[in-house]
């Protein structure tokens, strides 16, 4: 009879030499294994890719993850993992692997007292994982709608398999792929829910294990984790503060496969500066008892780094309760620019009695940022001067979506916002399709009333249908109190000719200046007008060209 003395299946739960193991579970980062591992409720960073696929949403910057530490004295095991941006949404590639080597392949001959042991030879073990990423808002599919709900998928590719040992482990190679599905729902300001299928992918849609040897499938075993991320101190926390931050994070591990305990998970990071902090959980996980299955409270601690958009992470984390498997983790990463320090000053010349010049310091105002408006974007600054001045507002996540289409009662809340008109009354239902108690209802009553935009012959507003270049350039003419011509020779762009309905507001917008973004370019006046593009546009009509003007110079 042999045996195969293998140490990182101890770790994994005192599993057989032939089962399949989902290393991910070892943990992703070392701000995760600092937390306890308590991640589902969303991670901001590339950690997301391994814990909850919905938190990719989270951050819009490049993140970059590496992790490296040895487990058990003898186990090698190394994370790293890449998020970005596309079309489609955030996308991120995983990659996990453990290793040992030199693993004594013994046979046992005999039983009792005439038992003996030889050594056969030495083999090599190696589990790998990849990670296939893909997290977007809800509000992608559903025009808008749901902006607070986020989803997410991982497509994960197992490899595993043994290097020497002779004819006893020869074929001993193994593969599989299984999913992971992920959500989040950004309850509050402050409270964040996350809720994951670990392994989730049936075996009949291809979720299984399979060893070369014997073509032997197995199920990898799944687990369901729900919990959240509660901001209790920090600029939108429970408790505001500008300077200080306290998140904890819960989680809930359901029992995977119905064979093992269910375990909880709970982390706890306290940011007392802006680039500094400290991290302490407790990290519960079953393991063999001599009644059955039990549960270990693995206690663990870390220190976090942040500067300059790079991080540097440190996690002590136990594995048992013997001080020999204790185990420290370093992760080296990148999250993108730090929020922008906008307190500048700004220097005005300006005359005494006399007439001799005094120079007077002037504070320019905190703008507003989001963290997929970077610094070499188009609109930045209209898109930051109109978020600060409480006309345009971003998304709990700290997003902006300058590329989302703006809908007809986006637009009818911007231009009443805009010129600053009392709501008071304004309540009632005027068209079928806007309800009185709706959100935008007021916005929509205001706007219809000052003419800026119309309903449709049958009672309808359609406020969800997205508005065009055309139709917006009507709207903003009318905004902006330009005169109209009746007929125009020609719209000042090549592809609206002189006879489209909407050229002569076209032109009276292009002569206020409102499209010198489009200098040179068609107009095309079907495309779907951008949050981005209005922001751009509204930043170029008098009334709030003076707005942005007396709030960056303080009203001086």
């Amino acid at each position: 009879m042999k045996q195969y003395i293998i140490a990182v299946f101890i770790l994994c739960l005192s599993v057989s030499a032939w089962a399949t193991v989902d290393i991910g579970e070892i943990g992703v980062g070392a701000r995760v294994l600092g937390l306890g591992k308590a991640s589902v409720g969303g991670m901001d960073d590339a950690s997301a890719i391994f814990t909850n696929p919905a938190g990719l949403t989270l951050n819009n910057n490049l993140n970059i993850i590496s992790m490296s530490g040895t487990i058990l004295t003898d186990i090698n095991y190394l994370v790293i993992g890449v998020t970005e941006n596309a079309p489609i949404g955030r996308v991120g590639i995983g990659y996990i692997n453990a290793s040992v080597g030199g693993i004594p392949i013994t046979t046992i001959t005999g039983t009792g007292s005439t038992a003996a042991v030889s050594w056969e030879s030495n083999a090599d073990y190696g589990s790998s994982v990849v990670f296939f990423t893909y997290g977007t808002p809800v509000s992608r599919f559903l025009r808008g709608n749901f902006e607070n709900i986020s989803i997410g998928a991982s497509l994960k590719y197992f490899l595993q398999s043994f290097n020497g040992g002779g004819t006893s482990l020869q074929d001993a190679v193994g593969s599989g792929m299984d999913a992971d599905l992920g959500l989040t729902l950004q309850a509050n300001d402050w409270a964040r829910i996350g809720l994951t299928f670990n392994n989730c992918l049936p075996m009949s849609a291809g979720g299984k294990f399979t060893w070369k040897r014997n073509s032997v499938e197995e199920s990898i075993p799944m687990a369901t984790r729900l919990g959240g991320n509660f901001q209790l101190l920090g600029e939108k926390g429970w408790q505001q503060s500008e300077d200080k931050q306290v998140n904890l994070n819960l989680e809930y591990e359901s029992g995977r496969g119905g064979e093992r305990p269910s375990v909880l998970h709970t982390g706890l990071e306290f940011w007392p500066t802006k680039i500094f902090c400290f991290r302490g959980g407790i990290d519960q996980k079953p393991k063999a008892t001599t009644t059955g299955t039990g549960v270990d409270n693995n206690l663990t601690a870390g220190l976090g780094i942040l500067y300059q958009g790079f991080t540097f992470d440190y996690a002590y984390h136990q594995f048992g309760e013997l001080a020999e498997n204790t185990t420290h983790f370093f992760s080296i990463g990148y999250r993108g620019p730090e929020k922008k320090k906008a307190e500048k000053k700004v220097v005005e010349q300006l005359k005494d009695q006399a007439g001799k010049p005094i120079t007077e310091v002037v504070q320019k105002p905190s703008l507003k940022t989001f963290t997929d408006v970077t610094d070499g974007y188009w609109a930045r600054r209209p898109i930051e001067y109109l978020a600060t001045l409480g006309i345009m507002n971003g998304y709990p996540d700290q997003t902006f979506r300058p590329e989302r289409s703006l809908t007809r009662a986006e637009l009818a809340a911007l231009l009443v916002k805009a010129k600053g008109f009392d709501l008071v009354g304004a309540r009632q239902q005027v068209f079928t399709d806007v309800k009185a108690n709706s959100w935008v209802a007021p916005y929509v009553k205001v706007a219809v009333d000052r003419q800026y935009v119309k309903g449709y012959p049958d009672g309808t507003f359609k406020p969800d249908r997205q508005i065009t270049r055309a139709e917006a350039a009507a709207v903003f003419a009318k905004f902006g109190g330009f005169y109209i011509k009746d007929k125009v020779s020609e719209s000042g762009f090549p592809d609206v000719p002189a006879g489209h309905w909407a050229a002569p507001a076209i032109a009276a917008d292009r002569q206020e200046g409102l499209f010198e973004y489009l200098v040179g370019k068609d107009f095309q006046p079907n495309a779907y007008l951008t949050r981005a593009e209005a922001a751009e546009i509204l930043s170029k009509t008098p009334l709030i060209k003076d707005r942005i003007k007396e709030m960056l110079t303080n009203g001086k």
